[in-house]
């Protein structure tokens, strides 16, 4: 199979500082028009399926890239970004929060294809902060489900989810610590259930060079 991870577009926390941050940010002007780029390049993939992190950032991302993609895209909970859904910046002090719930999900975002453990409650559910240890944990479980799931198959295979979980999960594939990936980025790995092997890193070939962002 051909996998492709994809950095979500610029949020508006990428452009706070970390004090700042809300738990659960759209996407800036600059991210929507990011999004837009690369929802007219995604063709050139010629995806067979398109999976989603459940935050909100991700979500608008996906929705850019859909229609051009000939795809109605799925919403896994195992691609959202290291932490969680959380309320504050010092560490131990965060404070877990519900995420969006099913019936919001499906409100904004017509036609997505909704994991059955996102329900009423949220799809983190106020859980405890999830720390690099268990993201790295997660991250790993998330390649092994994706070799056992895709890893049989030609199918092209879209992760649409976050900087901090894409890097923990390229540690589970190549020896060495990889930079921030940008806003949209394109990582292309061939995953087979035997080779796990990294073609392209953070590919931002679809976008003018002044939307560059991390």
């Amino acid at each position: 199979m051909e996998l492709y991870l994809i950095r979500h577009a610029q949020s508006a926390n990428n452009a706070k500082p970390e004090e700042q941050r809300l738990e659960d940010p759209p996407l800036t002007e600059i991210g929507e028009e990011q999004a837009r780029h690369l929802g007219d390049w995604i063709s050139q993939l010629r995806l067979t399926k398109l999976i989603t992190s459940p935050f909100l950032r991700t979500l608008l991302t996906t929705n850019h890239l859909c229609e051009n993609a000939g795809l109605s895209p799925e919403v896994r909970t195992a691609l959202h970004e290291q932490g969680g859904c959380y309320q504050g910046h010092l560490v131990g002090a965060q404070v877990g929060r519900p995420g969006m719930s099913r019936a919001e999900i499906e409100q904004r975002f017509p036609g997505y294809h909704i994991a059955d453990d996102i329900d009423e409650r949220g799809w983190w559910k106020s859980q405890p902060y999830e720390d690099h240890a268990q993201a790295s944990d997660r991250a790993e479980r998330l390649l092994e489900k994706s070799r056992e799931e895709f890893g049989h198959t030609d199918q092209r295979v879209a992760y649409v989810m976050h900087a901090d979980i894409k890097r923990r999960f390229l540690e589970h594939v190549l020896p060495e610590t990889l930079d921030t990936p940008c806003n949209v980025s394109v990582t292309k790995i061939l995953l087979t259930r035997r080779e796990c092997r990294l073609v392209d890193y953070n590919n931002t070939c679809h976008l003018p060079q002044g939307l560059i962002t991390q």
